[in-house]
């Protein structure tokens, strides 16, 4: 692996760079993709928003008369989700099929080094894909340094395999926060439609929209584990970064321990925690929906603390910067 990590940003740049600067290279992905001889090129941008949906694509190719290529660039990320749960693939799927609608050829097309492209089981959903190798000559100098250390950093994208008992579990969770809980947001699904892999045991909350945010205090995270390997109990918890020194330090106020509160670290961050049941992601919703009605009511019960204790956590925050 290089020791300086590349960005997708950088091999933006690049292929932008080659593809105005050198004629041949379009020319080449115009054969790759459509199998058609095309030898001019009328505009390539970069950044250009998604025909539908939000997003964006990272290099759009037209060719006078001729198609558009939608490029998705990749090293080693995995893909992206909109907040709707829509991934990249599907949002270049979206986007194709509104060209052609509108009467534009168009393709979508991963771009991206061998060992991404044989190692992604989303990559069939493009209608093309290209390997930084095959487009290696046409790059000189430090431009293809650069390409060099990104294909060597390439490694397998994270592509979740599905566990349907954690997927179902964790969407009759959201349904009922949204039906019983409508303080508390949930943030959407780390990954497209909804995957939840085998060691997902965890709903992640939308933090602006459930929490108050204080001037001074750090911006915290909360979230309510269903088990925790590293504690006692599964929890309800909000976090303040890199406060866990203080967990000991500060004095838990009777108003958390009125709620059933306390302070522990979580990591590197200040845990301000409410003991909840242990919740399993195998079996079945029904069977342990008074449980988690119960841990939901406690992660109610904290965010309302947090919510009416502002003054309490500014003067904890003030401790932190006090003790670096």
């Amino acid at each position: 692996m290089p020791s300086v990590r590349i960005y997708e940003r950088d091999t933006d740049a690049l292929f932008l760079r080659v593809l105005r600067n050198r004629l041949d290279l379009p020319t080449l992905l115009a054969q790759l993709v459509t199998g058609k001889q095309l030898t001019s090129t009328t505009e390539v941008k970069g950044q250009v928003r998604h025909a539908v949906g939000t997003g964006s694509i990272d290099i759009v190719v037209r060719f006078r008369g001729g198609p558009v290529l939608l490029i998705e660039n990749k090293i080693d990320a995995a893909y992206s989700i909109t907040r709707d749960g829509h991934g990249q693939p599907q949002r270049y799927r979206r986007s194709v099929t509104a060209f052609r609608e509108a009467g534009t050829e168009a393709f979508s097309v991963l771009l991206a080094p061998r060992a991404y492209l044989l190692s992604s089981r989303l990559a069939d959903l493009f209608d093309a894909r290209i390997s930084y190798e095959e487009l290696r000559d046409f790059v000189e100098d430090q431009d293809r340094v650069l390409l060099d250390m990104a294909i060597l950093q390439a490694e397998a994208p994270y592509e979740p395999v599905v566990n349907a008992h954690a997927s179902e579990f964790f969407a009759a969770i959201r349904e009922l926060i949204i039906r019983r809980f409508p303080d508390l947001v949930m943030k959407h699904d780390p990954n497209d439609s909804g995957v939840r892999p085998d060691d997902s045991r965890t709903v992640y909350f939308d933090v602006p929209r459930t929490l108050r945010l204080y001037g001074g205090v750090p911006r915290p995270r909360m979230s309510l584990q269903c088990r925790d390997s590293g504690a006692p109990s599964a929890s309800v918890k909000i976090m303040l970064g890199n406060g866990a020194a203080q967990a000991d330090r500060l004095s838990a106020p009777q108003s958390l321990r009125d709620i059933g509160g306390y302070l522990r670290p979580a990591g590197r961050s200040l845990g301000i925690v409410v003991d909840t049941p242990r919740l399993d992601t195998q079996r079945p919703f029904e069977e342990q929906a008074d449980d988690v009605t119960e841990a939901l009511e406690a992660a109610v019960r904290l965010q309302g603390w947090w919510n009416e204790n502002g003054e309490t956590l500014q003067q904890w925050a003030k401790a932190f910067t006090r003790c670096r």
